[in-house]
């Protein structure tokens, strides 16, 4: 009798067999799409490559016909301003200047920068005023262009009603004050000099930036100077010689054709100057003026001490 042994089958692993031909099956196509993917997106690259290439000689081209067109314009508008610069269109045939009294036409119009066959275009009106004004004793410029060939100047100057003596370190310099108060040029040789004079000032008290300082006795003095300058009769301005400023003791007018000082302290001006006028006209009336030694406005607040002579 004869034995039947039975064949052994192979045992399949996890992965072999069938399952792990799948597997390979699946991977090696995975490959071949990779590779061929990346066959595919090199000619891209190359591509894209290409197009920025293009775009950016593209830019680099335009970018040069602009610069060129650019110069070519630049150039044609300087070449035209040159020859409108050159016509004698624009030169200068007429120039009048007016308003001047102390300032000469000469200076005015060496500070404007102006003569006869210049050239209008490269005139500069507003900077021409500014030193215009520069000049210590223009006040206000103005400046009309009348093209193609004609600058009118006009010229406003400051008008002195007093002078000012300034006292400053060591030395001493007279001045021109104007209406308001503005110290605006220096007294030199040979210049007006009929003018009261207000004495005492110190530039580290009374001045501010070229002016007499409000709320300082120099400006006081100042302000009743303009009071004398209204016209008065009894007390004009002609009548005044001197306002002497004293910080300690205020301030004291003197007149020009008498030697007698009025003293008048330290406020209350205006209702001082009123007073003067009543006690001057009662002077001159009784005709005792000649023996007053002095007068005292800041005596009593409503008494007037008048030294040499017996008045109400």
């Amino acid at each position: 009798m004869a034995i039947y042994t039975p064949r052994k089958t192979p045992s399949r692993s996890r992965t072999g067999g069938k399952t792990g031909k799948t597997n390979g099956g699946f991977t090696s196509l995975f490959r071949r799409q990779k590779q061929a993917a990346g066959k595919s997106a090199q000619p891209q690259r190359m591509v894209a490559g290409a197009q920025r290439l293009w775009k950016w000689k593209r830019l680099l081209k335009g970018a040069v016909l602009v610069g060129l067109l650019v110069a070519v314009v630049g150039m044609g508008l300087w070449g035209a301003a040159q020859l409108l610069f050159q016509s004698t269109i624009f030169r200068l045939t007429d120039i009048k200047v007016s308003g001047t009294h102390i300032a000469t036409p000469r200076q005015i119009l060496d500070l404007a920068r102006l003569q006869q066959g210049g050239s209008l275009l490269r005139f500069d009106a507003k900077a021409a005023v500014a030193r215009i004004e520069s000049h210590p004793w223009v006040e206000r410029a103005e400046i009309a262009t009348n093209w193609p060939s004609a600058v009118e100047i006009t010229v406003s100057e400051y008008q002195p009603f007093a002078l000012v003596n300034l006292e400053e370190a060591k030395e001493r310099r007279l001045y021109y004050v104007s209406h308001s108060g503005r110290l605006f040029a220096k007294v030199d040789q040979g210049q007006e000099l009929d003018f009261p004079v207000i004495t005492g000032v110190r530039r580290d008290k009374d001045v501010d930036t070229g002016r007499l300082a409000k709320g300082s006795l120099a400006h006081a003095a100042c302000s009743l100077l303009e009071m004398a300058a209204r016209g008065n009769a009894i007390l004009p301005i002609q009548a005044i010689s001197e306002v002497y400023v004293d910080q300690k003791n205020g301030l004291t007018l003197y007149l020009v054709d008498r030697p007698f000082p009025v003293y008048f302290g330290m406020d209350r001006f205006q209702l001082k100057y009123s007073r003067l006028i009543k006690v001057l006209e009662q002077l001159y009336a009784k005709k005792q003026v000649d023996g007053v030694k002095e007068i005292r406005m800041d005596y009593l607040d409503d008494k007037v001490l008048v030294t040499g002579v017996q008045i109400d």
